[in-house]
């Protein structure tokens, strides 16, 4: 076979290697290594974030982090949407004179490096990847910060490998520890990082591998806890441990809805993607235009709300759907449609950020509403909303990125809620068999296949010969 032609089942079950990259505790320096830098970038990243935020809108020149707060009424006014207008604009010049990688959701761009391009990528995509989302969330567009994290850290392995030259199947396992190290450091989720890089990227679970992916997660989040101490990015969710049997069907039932509300946000997101660039074929006038109509609902939403819960990745938002300070399910249900097409917008028309964020959410919303109706119904005390939100968080991440064992993981790990892992299981793993029946592409594999790239969203559920897209 040619190596051009090498697809995934060629690098499934590789052979022991030999050399300085076999298995042996060089990758666990590897790893470490990986991950300290990919942490340090993390916390530049962040200052860099919050300082282009509280320039562009709010006319101070300051590094607070604000991104976690509600952000104050925008000193512009009506002009707001002239802000990610203009920001988009920037964008898109770095887009075109420095490579398309610094757009979109990130984790595309490093799957498809991992499965087409031997785990090559760009090296510029460490400094400008980062910089393009930095402007992105910074003047009011709807994205995550893991994205440019994930992949910051997956193009530390471009340096390593041009010092190195190390073999194929070594690259990709390194481009996994990036990813895992980019979680870990913008979530401070070591262990959920840790379970996405190795399901999504790393088709490797060799012990050294295994280990070494590990050792970075852990070491991005160490070096991060430095500067930010060991924070739960998101608030802890007080309720009553679910542990009776009668019970569990309602999670069941909860990752159903997430399946629905996934597909809605990955067909939204495919549809804007796919007409704007059809439809407005100079891409300057095509993320403008699409970040114009986002300020526009930044406007609406706080003319609504008082709020301008669709900025970034919605943290403050979310903290206030976990804590039970939203109570309307009708104000649930329009931030949850505000978030869902601005996030649309924001990506498609060629944004740049994460898209894990604003799952993270829409879940939330999801699982509130829900749980709003079944108190309605009187069918659960009002202390289980919390907990609802919380497993919608991971049923939403499982349904539509395809990460079903990091997403139960990674919602506790967010909120110190140790003790709803299993609720949050049942959920994610209901979520991902029904959206998987309905639709087998992730938000994260399905513009891959625009491009003719028929690649799995993970390793554990690879596709069948005759079974259908």
């Amino acid at each position: 076979m040619n190596e051009e032609k090498k697809t995934y089942s060629d690098w499934h079950f590789w052979h022991p290697e030999h050399g300085p990259f076999g298995e042996g505790p060089l990758l666990a320096v590897l790893g470490a290594l990986i991950g300290v830098l990919t942490g340090a970038g993390a916390i530049v990243f962040h200052y860099l974030v919050a300082l282009i935020h509280n320039v562009a809108l709010l006319g101070i020149w300051d590094v607070h982090d604000r991104l976690h707060q509600h952000s104050p009424h925008s000193p512009w006014g009506w002009a707001l949407p002239l802000v990610p207008t203009l920001g988009g604009l920037l964008v898109i010049f770095l887009a075109r004179h420095y490579g398309s990688a610094v757009q979109g959701a990130g984790v595309s761009q490093v799957i498809e490096a991992a499965y087409t391009q031997e785990g090559r990528m760009a090296r510029s995509i460490a400094l400008l990847r980062p910089l393009a989302t930095a402007i992105t969330i910074g003047t009011g567009g709807s994205a995550g910060r893991e994205g440019p994290a994930m992949q910051f850290g997956a193009a530390i392995t471009a340096w390593l490998d041009a010092i190195f030259s190390m073999p194929a199947h070594r690259r990709i396992h390194l481009l996994g520890c990036g990813v895992g190290a980019g979680i870990a450091a913008v979530f401070n989720a070591p262990l959920g990082g840790w379970f996405l890089a190795m399901e999504i990227i790393v088709p490797d679970w060799r012990p050294w591998t295994i280990l070494s992916t590990l050792v970075a997660t852990i070491g991005a989040s160490q070096v991060t806890e430095l500067v930010f101490g060991n924070f739960h990015l998101l608030p802890n969710v007080t309720s009553a441990l679910v542990n009776r049997a009668a019970e569990l069907p309602l999670f069941v039932i909860l990752g159903a809805v997430n399946a629905i509300a996934a597909i809605l946000f990955i067909g939204s997101l495919s549809i804007v993607t796919q007409y704007s660039e059809k439809l407005l074929l100079n891409p300057y006038l095509r993320h403008a235009l699409g970040m114009f109509l986002v300020g526009l609902l930044l406007l609406l939403c706080f003319w609504l709300t008082g709020h301008y819960y669709l900025i970034g990745g919605s943290y403050a938002g979310i903290g206030d759907i976990l804590r039970g300070q939203i109570t309307a399910w009708d104000v649930l249900l329009l931030l949850l449609a505000l978030k869902l097409l601005a996030t649309s917008l924001t990506i498609g028309s060629g944004g740049s950020g994460g898209i894990f964020s604003p799952s993270l959410f829409i879940g939330a919303s999801t699982g509130a509403i829900y749980g709003l109706w079944l108190l309605h119904w009187q069918i659960i005390p009002a202390n289980l909303i919390g907990l609802l939100a919380l497993c919608g968080m991971a049923g939403m991440v499982a349904s539509s990125t395809g990460a079903l064992l990091s997403a139960p993981v990674m919602a506790v790990e967010l909120t110190g809620s140790y003790e709803a892992l299993l609720p949050a299981m049942l959920t994610s793993v209901t979520a991902f068999a029904v959206r998987r029946m309905l639709l087998s592409a992730s938000i994260y594999t399905l513009p891959l296949r625009r491009y003719g790239l028929d690649i799995p969203e993970n390793h554990y559920v690879v596709e069948q010969p005759g079974t259908q897209k």
